[in-house]
């Protein structure tokens, strides 16, 4: 929700040429998809901007490339529901049912992996990988 009030105070800021800025804290998964949606909200609004994405250690996307064995576990099964893919994080079920409702589901995380170009395939344990099978 802070990326979403801050990209908005630069969206209705002074839409003067000049250059805006975004820092997005942390490297991980997170991080760019964070980046890459604000970069593309300032686009679509025509404003320049620059993103920058800050990270404490040397490797970017490090957790990602590790996910599921190398083969990068995106996600779980979004036809689960929310309920029930919650159920899988023993630490912090409850904080994820409120964002899943609400906002950016694991539906809406399916469909945008698709709109990249990603294709994604669901196994039969429920997780899900590229097809490519290659983080």
């Amino acid at each position: 929700e802070l990326l979403f009030v801050i990209l908005l105070q630069i969206i209705n800021s002074n839409r003067v040429t000049k250059l805006k800025k975004a820092t997005i804290i942390g490297g991980g998964a997170a991080g760019f998809f964070s980046a890459i949606e604000c970069a593309r909200q300032l686009q679509a609004n025509n404003i320049n901007y620059e993103v920058t994405i800050l990270e404490a250690s040397s490797l970017l996307l490090s957790k990602v490339k590790i996910s599921g064995g190398g083969r990068c576990n995106v996600m779980h099964d979004p036809s689960k529901g929310y309920e029930i893919i919650a159920k899988g994080y023993p630490r912090g079920s409850k904080e994820l049912i409120s964002p899943f409702n609400s906002q950016f589901g694991p539906s809406d995380t399916y469909k945008w992996f698709s709109n990249e170009g990603i294709q994604l395939k669901v196994e039969s344990d429920g997780r899900v990988f590229p097809s490519s099978d290659s983080s």
